[in-house]
């Protein structure tokens, strides 16, 4: 049995700009984050990851550990990132892809992370 993954972070990123694409037929949740410049460099393949959801800010937290310890989180505020969640897409399996550069500028030896068949299970309390 894998071990549970609880997260130790204290803040979380908020992504710049996202949109939905669609790539080999599955759905791909695209994130601008600027400043992880290393972390779209390191090596994603068998990370940790979880969603929670923070009442007091009303967000849901996407937050992940890489093997070599590298731990991050995204956060998605019901009326900012949220509004990505909100899409039919986010209610199945779907891929989420962060970059550092500008979403329309990606060139295929861009650097990323993929985090590939996602699932948010929804909170009860967020009601979105």
């Amino acid at each position: 049995m894998a071990e549970r993954y609880v997260p130790r972070i204290t803040e979380a990123a908020i992504p710049e700009d996202g949109s939905w694409a669609e790539l080999t037929g599955k759905n791909v949740l695209m994130l601008h984050v600027p400043e992880w410049e290393e972390e779209v460099r390191l090596p994603f393949r068998g990370a940790q990851r979880v969603w929670l959801y923070d009442r007091r800010e009303d967000a849901y937290i996407f937050c992940f550990r890489l093997k070599d310890g590298t731990e991050r989180a995204l956060a998605f505020a019901k009326d900012h990132g949220g509004r990505l969640l909100m899409d039919e897409r986010a209610y199945g399996f779907f891929s989420i892809l962060i970059v550092t550069e500008e979403l329309d500028s990606l060139q295929k030896e861009t650097p990323m992370l993929l985090f590939p068949e996602v699932f948010l299970k929804r909170h009860p309390k967020a009601g979105w």
